[in-house]
């Protein structure tokens, strides 16, 4: 340790060369006079060039994050350039795997598959190429349903998520709302290792359960649930990207996320009218008051509020994303019409 020490003491004063290698038996590290800093700027460079325009106005952020994962360190610019890390030198291996994840990210590879996890409302939730990447817009329903409880002072205390992936939405939702439980479901078996995953690490598994199955075939879906129901609350964000808008789509999602849970046929509304389906057909599933709250697609809003009051349902409220797109609609059950 002494003599690693003298080493880079040694090259701390010598700054002639970018870089100097040394060997022992026990020693295998490269040594960077050029430092964190000037490994971000070759880093940034690198993706400011990209083709893809996402990842060139992302670049800044997109080094500090893939710099701080490799090295374990906070990615804010504060720390990463810190008096403390302006010193830190990268080993063999470090240097080989960020520039491993670079070269992925120049291939649209989200960075969230690169790192394996996307912060979503107040928690890190783990994602993979089974699962959508977790996004801010989708904060909208957690805000909506916190407003609902709050103004009519509701009590969900026990809620369904149809599609649930990462989990995001429903452990976000049961995180606030001390004591509901909750049940997700999606088809994909690789996305509820995920959902279970994050659960586990929230500490909310004795809360939740995850459910393979799949709304489209309501029989053995309604089946399962009967031990659960019924649900005050019914959450979705399902596919509803239409096929001639997935063509439109950044590389970074189209070439990378799955495409089941992104497309919908009819114009992306086949999903909601399968949900809208479901509730109506076995009412049983809901309680009196129950609140359905789906995300939604820009502009699809007056033919989701026409297929769900065509199921016996009442639309009550909208809310806006931080781009003031309609993100969130609000049914409740209209028993005068659920019987037309």
């Amino acid at each position: 340790m002494k003599s690693l020490n003298i080493i880079k003491n040694f090259i701390r004063n010598n700054n002639n060369s970018n870089s100097i290698r040394f060997f022992s038996s026990n020693i295998n590290i490269v040594v960077n006079s050029r430092g964190i800093k000037y490994i971000y700027n070759e880093i940034n460079k690198k993706l400011k060039n990209s083709n893809n325009r996402q990842i060139s106005e992302g670049s800044e952020l997109e080094s500090r994050v893939l710099i701080s994962h490799v090295l374990d360190i906070d990615s804010s610019a504060i720390t990463l350039f810190s008096k403390k890390n302006q010193h830190r030198f990268l080993t063999n291996e470090e240097y080989s795997r960020l520039q491993e994840l670079v070269n992925r990210r120049l291939l649209n590879e989200p960075i969230s598959y690169l790192i394996g996890y996307r912060y979503f409302w107040k928690h890190k939730f783990h994602c993979d190429r089974s699962t959508l990447i977790p996004r801010p817009d989708s904060e909208t329903i957690v805000e909506k349903i916190l407003e609902e409880k709050n103004k009519n002072n509701l009590k969900f205390d026990r809620v369904l998520d149809l599609g649930t992936g990462t989990g995001c939405l429903l452990l976000s939702i049961l995180y606030e709302l001390d004591g509901s439980f909750g049940v997700g479901i999606d088809k994909s078996k690789e996305s509820l290792l995920l959902a279970n995953k994050n659960a586990k690490e929230l500490e909310l598994k004795d809360r939740v359960c995850f459910l393979n199955s799949d709304w489209n075939h309501q029989e053995s879906l309604v089946k399962e649930l009967g031990q659960f129901k019924p649900f005050d609350l019914v959450i979705s964000n399902p596919p509803y990207i239409s096929i001639d808008e997935y063509k439109e789509l950044n590389e970074t999602v189209k070439d990378w996320e799955p495409t089941t849970a992104l497309i919908a046929d009819e114009n992306g509304l086949k999903d909601y009218r399968n949900i809208g389906l479901l509730l109506k057909n076995n009412k049983e599933l809901l309680s009196n008051n129950a609140q359905v709250v789906f995300e939604i697609g820009k502009g699809q809003e007056n033919d989701i509020i026409e297929i769900m009051e065509s199921c016996g349902f009442k639309f009550t409220d909208s809310k806006k994303d931080l781009s003031s797109i309609i993100r969130c609609l609000v049914f409740t059950r209209n028993k005068e019409n659920e019987n037309k």
